[in-house]
């Protein structure tokens, strides 16, 4: 799904958006709202979902009853490990090889299927079905089918990284961290939040699972959640 331009939504007490997941984050707050006409939602992201997760809590805590993230950093902590930490920006290569225009889908594009089948490689034997990877096949097929997917990285990379800081609060709500921790392009460290920004956080680690978490323990996953949900930390 591309980074494309989705209605935005402003409440009073909404910022000016600045960046895709601020546009994004607000649209999610209005699907809430708006289209399902409830005040406040469970939110569960993973991945990008996480990320724009991330924000929807941060921007628009009135909507989030509780938020659960999987394999995501707060991005508070993406950004100054990747100032920080070499080996981070090693795992992240890709992210800085996705800024190139045209040449990154061109190349994921021509490799089609073997792409995806290199992406999933270090998830559980078996969490990923050959019918699965032919719906991903499907909707990602040629040069067009990667552009959108691609530019989610290419949006993220660019707003200064100081104007973003200047959008984190305290998230007051609770937040259950999911993390698999042989997640080949997260460092394991970056699991815990700040607490000065994520007070009310319990992280939950699962020592032989990927960066494909809910895939490679979908069970033990799925009974964590719901137990999140029902039950105060």
């Amino acid at each position: 799904m591309a980074p494309s331009q989705p209605t935005t939504h402003r409440t009073p007490e909404t910022p000016p958006l600045q960046g895709t997941h601020t546009t994004l984050a607000a649209d999610v707050a209005a699907l809430i709202r708006d289209e399902l006409g409830e005040e406040q939602a469970f939110v569960v992201g993973h991945d990008w979902g996480a990320a724009v997760a991330w924000m929807v809590a941060t921007l628009h805590p009135e909507a989030v009853e509780k938020l659960a993230i999987l394999n995501v950093p707060h991005p508070a902590t993406l950004q100054q490990t990747l100032l920080s930490n070499p080996r981070q920006v090693l795992r992240s290569w890709y992210m800085f090889f996705f800024q190139l225009p045209w040449l990154p889908e061109h190349l994921l594009g021509w490799s089609g299927r073997r792409a995806l089948a290199q992406a999933f490689r270090d998830a559980r034997h078996g969490a990923f079905t050959a019918d699965d990877l032919d719906r991903y096949e499907a909707a990602l097929q040629g040069v067009d089918g990667f552009r959108g997917p691609i530019n989610w990285y290419r949006a993220a990379l660019r707003t200064p990284i100081a104007r973003t800081r200047r959008l984190y609060r305290p998230i007051p709500t609770e937040v259950l961290v999911i993390w698999g921790e042989k997640d080949r392009f997260l460092i394991a460290s970056m699991a815990e939040p700040p607490r000065e920004l994520v007070p009310n956080v319990r992280v939950e680690r699962f020592p032989e699972a990927s960066h494909w978490v809910h895939h490679d323990e979908a069970e033990r996953v799925n009974a964590l959640l719901t137990g999140f949900f029902r039950d105060p930390l």
